[in-house]
């Protein structure tokens, strides 16, 4: 036996107690001779092993067990018995129906509340101008906003070129190649260059915003800006969310001008559309109106990303686990609510004739 049969021991006697439950002979033998010290943790999981054994047939001995010892032994042979597990309850539909209620009301609860102290964040900066961090919110213009531009305009250039390709094909058959400028031009600066840069933005952008705060939450650097008397709000949220709000009408100008491009580059190579035919057609049956819907909707989608980047931060708790998993709900809820956005934005405007 091993020498000691202690809760710290039990954890390094499992390959004995493998060995032990192997043995098929019928008769054991516990020898305690070099057992010095046995505790109530020991003394549980010796007639464990001992039960064990005399279920497979076994006839079993204690030698060599001193007198303290055997009255322990003794003792938990007269209260021990083998409990069996806890079945695992499925829980009904109904249930799982009604907790997934709950937990939903509960997070539109909670997005309110961080919403409404925001809110108030604001109205406490428009107060007090000077409490605003704006060496903050340039550092977030430069990183989340200015340092994206290019990987966007060249996927804009893409999705242009792409459109306008695909357009081609189909409008080269009846006599219409001209018209691939209204619509790659048109979905481009209505739909798709907004939705891209958005797109882009959130996982770019949403990501880094809740794995920095949550990063500051697990390591109490929010908690001790509390103490401080520093509003979490002000200096935490309130610089993202305006750099995004203010940049995004930006960042989508810069990819309407990319997608215009690569629809340029197909409609001048493969349909032959001179440059100034090109311009000219836009210029005379494309409305303006088309450039200020996309721009428009911009600071909408920036101040979504930058929300719901900041609110995923908030929640992290416990390890650094839950960083990963915030993080990745944050790209996702950010690209669901802007496209859900972008649906409201859409039917609405049809409605309005725009």
């Amino acid at each position: 036996m091993n020498s000691e049969w202690t809760k710290e021991s039990l954890s390094k006697s499992y390959s004995i107690d493998k060995e032990i439950l192997r043995i098929s002979a019928p008769s054991v033998f516990f020898d305690f001779s070099e057992c010095t010290r046995i505790d109530s943790a020991g003394a549980i999981e010796i007639i464990r092993l001992k039960n064990a054994i005399l279920a497979k047939g076994c006839r079993i001995e204690s030698i060599n067990l001193s007198s303290e010892d055997q009255k322990l032994l003794q003792f938990y042979e007269k209260n021990f018995s083998n409990k069996p597990p806890l079945p695992t309850l499925n829980p009904h539909i109904i249930e799982s129906f009604g907790r997934g209620i709950v937990d939903t009301v509960e997070g539109i609860g909670d997005f309110l509340s961080f919403v409404g102290e925001g809110v108030a964040a604001t109205l406490k900066v428009m107060i007090k101008p000077w409490s605003f961090r704006f060496s903050s919110f340039i550092k977030h213009v430069d990183i989340a906003a200015i340092r994206a531009i290019p990987i966007i305009m060249i996927l804009s250039f893409l999705i242009g070129l792409v459109v306008a390709y695909q357009s081609a094909g189909y409008l080269n058959k009846v006599g219409g190649d001209i018209f691939v400028v209204d619509l790659s031009v048109m979905s481009v600066f209505r739909e798709l260059s907004p939705m891209i840069a958005a797109i882009l933005i959130a996982a770019r952008s949403a990501s880094a915003f809740t794995a920095e705060i949550g990063t500051m939450k697990i390591t109490e650097e929010i908690d001790a800006m509390r103490t401080m008397g520093l509003d979490p709000f002000v200096f935490l949220v309130l610089p993202r969310v305006f750099a995004l709000i203010l940049m995004m009408p930006l960042i989508i100008f810069a990819a309407d001008i990319a997608g215009m491009m690569g629809a340029l580059v197909v409609a001048n190579l493969h349909l032959g559309i001179s440059v100034n035919e090109f311009i000219d057609r836009m210029y005379l049956e494309i409305s303006i109106n088309e450039l200020y819907v996309g721009l428009g909707k911009s600071p909408i989608y920036g101040g979504i990303i930058a929300v719901v980047g900041c609110y995923r931060g908030f929640q992290v708790s416990g390890s650094t686990e839950s960083i990963g998993a915030l993080t990745t709900k944050s790209v996702v809820s950010a690209i669901f609510w802007v496209i859900i956005c972008d649906a409201c934005i859409a039917m609405a405007l049809t409605k309005l004739g725009i």
